[in-house]
């Protein structure tokens, strides 16, 4: 079972109180990777007895960690910060429940989720620090340019830093699923229903479908961005052919100082696919030349 299920199901068993003082740890372990219990007092505000009981009543749920040397203190774990943005998502009424899981990766897990209006959206649960964090800030700059590296603090970066890039191909026209919701390491999306481009095995129409792709490109190009990690695992053939882009944590603005190199890396990914996998015959020039004609 997954930290997201085992945080929803937690979800029922927790009160007001014990979710203050979960809120008090997230705060905490902002400066410190171990938040001492007189830390917790001054943030809730609760006696040392009532965060004890609260801390006893979070550990044998088995959200968060407890540590005795050098000093006492606790942490939380991913599945209590699944369970923190479950309860401000739930709270806010974006869903009623969580579904299945639909995506498992190095950086992320992507959920189905069910609204009010028993409309399916997808849940991505961004989980940096499960890898590397030094390779994680190597690839992604605006980790890189701060000092705090804890996974919670990557995880929300990641999670802000994809909304964003979302809303803005959403506004350019681009396929990418809808932004609805962000809350800490948590994106709310709109549910695509289809395969990873890798996963097809043959296509009738490849040259269409390498150009359709290419005119989805250009529009992130002439909306000023580079995805950075596009690949065939990263895009996305719904029911009716229509292509979608997805995975934005890593995007770049068209002024970065690598921005040209990027792009041919990312566009040639793409050309070269199709024409291994699928016969085609456009080169990767012709095909980033494609791209940048805006």
């Amino acid at each position: 079972m997954s930290s997201a299920e085992k945080a929803a199901q937690i979800l029922t068993k927790v009160n007001n109180r014990d979710i203050r003082v979960l809120n008090a740890i997230e705060l905490g372990m902002i400066k410190s990777k171990v938040v001492p219990p007189r830390e917790l007092v001054r943030i809730t505000g609760f006696s040392e007895r009532r965060v004890d009981f609260h801390l006893n009543r979070l550990y044998r749920n088995d959200l968060i960690y407890r540590q005795s040397d050098p000093f006492l203190g606790y942490l939380m774990n991913y599945t209590a910060y699944d369970l923190l943005a479950l309860n401000a998502i739930v709270k806010s009424r974006f869903i009623d429940f969580l579904g299945p899981s639909i995506g498992v990766g190095k950086e992320a897990d992507v959920f189905e989720g069910v609204t009010s209006e028993d409309v399916t959206v997808a849940l991505k649960f961004h989980r940096l620090g499960r890898t590397s964090f030094r390779d994680t800030k190597r690839k992604r700059e605006y980790l890189a340019e701060r000092r705090h590296t804890s996974w919670l603090y990557q995880s929300r970066l990641a999670a802000e830093f994809e909304f964003k890039a979302l809303q803005l191909m959403y506004d350019a026209g681009v396929s990418v699923p809808k932004p609805i919701y962000q809350n800490r390491h948590v994106i709310i999306m709109g549910y695509i229903k289809g395969v990873q481009l890798s996963d097809i095995i043959s296509l009738e129409e490849p040259e269409e479908f390498l150009m359709s792709i290419l005119d989805n490109m250009r529009l992130v190009y002439k909306a000023g961005v580079i995805h950075t990690d596009l690949s065939e695992y990263n895009i996305m053939i719904d029911e009716d052919g229509k292509d979608w882009i997805i995975d934005w944590p890593q995007y770049i603005l068209t002024d970065h100082h690598n921005a040209e190199e990027i792009l041919a890396r990312d566009i040639g990914n793409v050309a070269h696919y199709f024409r291994r996998k699928h016969g085609t015959s456009m080169s990767n020039q012709e095909a980033v030349d494609y791209v940048k004609k805006v």
